[in-house]
């Protein structure tokens, strides 16, 4: 019988790819080998870090229950589980602050930081689905849905984005440069016509 794995989540490096399934093993694929781990639970999101080298020796894998999994690379080991939080973790990117720290956010709109010494801290809530984060210096900037919006690391909202608008604006001046063309075009063949005539 043939396995029916689906990629859910991939992250490709310049050393190898590291693939996770909807069965919630994980596959680290390089030129020269292949490894595989069962995490017992569906990633949701998955960071790669690097060593001064530029090699990526670690791989922090979020899952749906709302654990961190940090794994080995190249021999693809699970080190350790965290639990983060009780939903799903979204996006995960490292601080700017802390080289060897994390901002996790989870689908519930709260950015937590872990360092791998300390317990994990919530930092805030958004009450937004985030979709991506990103340390900017003392800044934390996420995305949700359309928005982009940009925090203090005290959850005060330094300011806020809302690309829809810009969307639906782009939309209707597409609509009225084609609209513009079909006269244009139309005006023609009526000329053309008319000389004809």
């Amino acid at each position: 019988m043939r396995n029916q794995r689906t990629p859910i989540r991939s992250l490709v490096t310049s050393q190898g790819t590291c693939i996770a399934m909807d069965d919630g093993m994980i596959v680290w694929e390089t030129k020269l080998s292949r490894k595989t781990l069962r995490l017992h639970c569906i990633a949701t999101v998955i960071l790669g870090m690097q060593d001064d080298d530029g090699n990526v020796e670690r791989m922090f894998v979020g899952d749906g229950n709302g654990q961190l999994h940090v794994l080995t690379i190249p021999n693809l080991v699970l080190e350790k589980t965290i639990p983060i939080a009780h939903t799903a973790l979204r996006a995960m990117c490292s601080d700017s602050e802390n080289d060897f720290a994390l901002l996790i956010a989870d689908s519930s709109g709260k950015v937590w930081r872990y360092d791998g010494v300390s317990d994990t801290k919530l930092l805030f809530e958004t009450n937004r689905s985030i979709s991506s984060i990103r340390s900017e210096g003392s800044s934390i900037r996420i995305q949700s849905v359309w928005e982009q919006c940009t925090f203090e690391r005290d959850g005060l909202l330094q300011n806020s984005h809302d690309a829809s608008s810009s969307f639906g604006e782009n939309t209707l001046l597409r609509r009225l440069r084609e609209r513009q063309k079909l006269d244009e075009q139309r005006e023609r063949a009526e000329s053309q016509v008319r000389l004809m005539a």
